[in-house]
């Protein structure tokens, strides 16, 4: 199947507030294009709500993608030049072959990179436009999973050059250095003015980008002797080392988790990062003492590199909409069209902050969670045996799923090409899952925002007023954002949270806020953003919970603040004490129907089901795997945090062995982890009265908002969901006993 997408684009920002601007970087082959606003919830489809005139015939522009993560470095003016220098680092890759650049230093027109060439360390002279030259080449072998010193030294006066290798022992030492033989040299080692990591800064692009960790690049203005590079590979202060020009230190504690790697050498030529390499991750002298870099810095000063790390593509906007001061909440798109091609750009308008909302229910739509998946692929591309659906999942995969593959856009879900988890995401790219008509081959219907707008819409046929705020929002303002609406509803998967949200909410519910989670596997994975952004989410998965990858050894804490990472669980906070219900179980062949637990005539939760026969199964029908339970499901349990006035309205059980538990709720595998033998494999539906008089009711599945739909929204599912949202914006308190 083609990959093949004609015009594509992305906004800035994504969650947007009245009276602000919101860019559209857009991508095309084509010579022109048009674009237009239209609102994507309020009516029975697209509203248009217009643009300005020159949108009518947009010239096309084709834009790249940069991918590859490196640090870039402008040197000074240096006195101290005198025609010799020395490179030196520890590195410690991840995946080899191709040639790959360690550290590249520019005089002129000339590079001179360190390189690994297949399985050999080299040191190449690379002329502007030309092929790199390999000058000087080591035998010993270089492996991935292993740490080696590395020193290449010039002497242009002496014409020659030559390089020194040690491989790092398992306790941190390194072996003995193999010095390569001086190679003789032409040219001259004029005074350099720019050094790049992880990349040749030989052409006018950076080529040659690394896979694996570098820790403490440095540069030294003469040539080293053999006691010198011997002492720098035991570890001896670079500064006493004669020579020192300049010590980059990728340390977080340092500073470089805000994007400037400092020098702690006397030039002071404090690096840039490009792309976003990880941070936090362990060097070659780490002894697994600690695990928290913040209590042992010197022994992170280490960046994972990546051949495909994007977080930025920096393309040029090419056209701007101001949000008018009277535009409603909601989520709207950037129509842009040439052509037969089509792409709809959503960005959201937000109610937060507005002090007099139009409606006292608020849709949450978790951004947070939007990205974590943004443009995920892993689960088509690499499916999981025994799920059920994987006969159908081939012929679901879209030309636009093909292209997030084929262009390396990896969500949290995807792993780098060698290998190891993508720890980061960035709206500053296109994401092409976060469009209203995407379906994800996995469940063969919508996912996350799709499925997000299934609610909104049936929001909107049934004239229920809402309000649209963002995860963005309650991570910035925290319970501030809510403070204003009497009720707020979740989308279908609330997974990703951070810190500050977990406080928002908490402090929303105990002010006797009101809580309706229509979704599944929510509240789960600790999330972090740098701080004053929310375009960009970290994401350690740590050594615990159902996961597609782990953090390596010694690397669950986030870059950004050192917050351990993992599941929410692990820090004390299980959904169960939120919401009532936790993540339990996933799988991807059927969703199945709810059985009341209740009746209309119950003293506290008989609201949930007045007007709907009991007696029959509720969700029998849903586009996500045809029913209301399923996907990723969530059960109440008492020892993890359910209170114990919870009341169980419904529940959904006899799931497939497609259908497994959750890896955190077992420290040993039996074979009795499927849904046709564990107990803990269910959908739990739960309404809790707080204390503060206020609610909270989680229906435990993602499916759920699928099931809205059917029959024209003329179903028990939908008549359930409106009984709740109707008396939870009814402003009479909840107490204990009534409803």
């Amino acid at each position: 199947m083609s990959s093949v997408v004609e015009i594509v684009g992305y906004t800035h920002p994504v969650v947007a507030h009245s009276g602000e601007l919101v860019e559209c970087m857009v991508s095309t082959g084509n010579d022109r294009y048009s674009a237009g606003v239209i609102r994507l919830t309020g009516g029975e489809g697209p509203v248009p709500v217009g643009g300005p005139d020159d949108w009518s015939a947009l010239p096309g522009l084709v834009q790249e993608y940069p991918r590859g993560s490196y640090m870039r470095a402008v040197l000074p003016e240096w006195p101290a030049w005198r025609g010799q220098g020395t490179l030196q680092c520890w590195f410690f890759p991840t995946l080899t072959g191709e040639r790959q650049c360690l550290m590249s230093v520019l005089d002129g027109d000339t590079a001179w990179d360190l390189e690994i060439e297949g399985e050999r360390l080299a040191l190449c002279r690379v002329i502007s436009g030309a092929p790199a030259a390999t000058v000087v080449a080591s035998p010993l072998r270089i492996l991935p999973g292993r740490w080696y010193f590395a020193a290449a030294c010039v002497d242009a006066g002496g014409q020659r050059c030559g390089l020194s290798v040690g491989a790092v022992a398992s306790v941190g030492r390194t072996g003995p250095l193999l010095r390569t033989g001086w190679a003789d040299i032409t040219g001259i080692w004029a005074p350099p003015s720019l050094v790049m990591i992880a990349a040749s800064a030989a052409d006018a692009k950076p080529a040659r980008h690394f896979n694996g960790k570098i820790d403490s690049p440095r540069l030294f203005s003469r040539c080293l002797s053999e006691a010198d590079l011997a002492a720098l590979a035991a570890d001896a202060d670079p500064s006493a080392v004669s020579g020192l020009a300049a010590a980059w230190c990728f340390d977080p504690v340092q500073g470089s988790n805000t994007g400037t790697v400092k020098d702690l050498g006397p030039m002071r030529a404090d690096g840039d990062l490009v792309n976003l390499p990880a941070l936090g991750v362990t060097g070659h002298n780490w002894t697994g003492a600690e695990v928290d870099f913040s209590r042992a810095p010197e022994q992170y000063r280490a960046a994972h590199f990546h051949d495909d790390d994007l977080v930025d593509c920096k393309w040029q906007p090419t056209l701007a909409f101001h949000v008018p001061s009277d535009l409603p909440s909601g989520v709207y798109g950037i129509d842009l069209e040439s052509g037969e091609a089509r792409d709809v750009v959503p960005f959201i308008v937000s109610a937060s902050g507005s002090p007099r909302p139009r409606a006292p229910l608020a849709v949450l739509l978790p951004t947070f969670s939007y990205l974590a998946y943004a443009n995920e692929h892993a689960s088509w591309q690499n499916p999981i045996e025994g799920t059920g659906n994987l006969d159908r999942l081939a012929a679901a995969v879209s030309p636009a799923d093909r292209y997030m593959a084929d262009h390396k856009l990896n969500s949290t879900y995807d792993r780098h090409s060698d290998g190891t988890g993508t720890a980061y995401s960035s709206w500053r790219r296109p994401v092409l899952n976060f469009r209203a008509d995407y379906s994800m081959p996995l469940v063969l219907g919508p996912h996350q925002f799709p499925a997000d707008m299934e609610l909104l819409r049936w929001l909107d046929g049934e004239n229920i007023a809402y309000e649209v705020v963002a995860d963005d929002d309650l991570h910035r303002h925290g319970y501030a954002a809510l403070t204003n609406f009497r009720a707020v509803v979740t989308g279908s998967h609330p997974e990703y949270w951070s810190p500050q949200m977990l406080a928002g909410l908490d402090d929303y519910l105990g002010t006797g806020g009101r809580l309706v989670y229509l979704g599944g596997n929510g509240f789960y994975w600790v999330t972090i953003c740098p701080e004053g952004q929310t375009d960009i989410i970290e994401i350690r998965r740590g050594l615990s919970g159902t996961r597609v990858w782990e953090s390596a050894p010694g690397e669950e804490h986030h870059a950004f603040t050192a917050e351990r990472g993992g599941i929410w669980r692990n820090r004390g906070w299980p959904p169960q004490r939120l919401t009532g219900v936790g993540f339990t179980a996933q799988g991807f062949d059927v969703s199945l129907p709810y059985q009341w637990a209740i009746s209309a005539d119950h003293p506290t939760a008989g609201f949930v089901a007045a007007g709907i026969d009991t007696t029959r199964p509720l969700g029998t029908a849903g586009s996500v795997l045809g029913g209301a339970a399923g996907f990723e499901i969530d059960r109440a349990d008492e020892r993890l945090g359910t209170p114990p006035g919870a009341v169980l309205v419904a529940r959904a059980r006899g799931f497939s062995d497609a259908y497994q538990g959750v890896t955190e709720d077992f420290t040993t595998a039996d074979s009795r982890q499927g849904g046709s033998v564990c107990e803990l494999v269910r959908s739990d539906i739960v309404f809790m009265p707080t204390e503060a008089g206020g609610a909270v009711f989680s229906v435990g599945s993602i499916a759920w908002c699928g099931a809205l739909g059917p029959n024209g929204g003329k179903n028990d599912v939908a008549k359930a969901t409106r009984n709740v949202l109707d008396r939870f914006v009814d402003p009479e308190p909840f107490n204990r006993g009534v409803g």
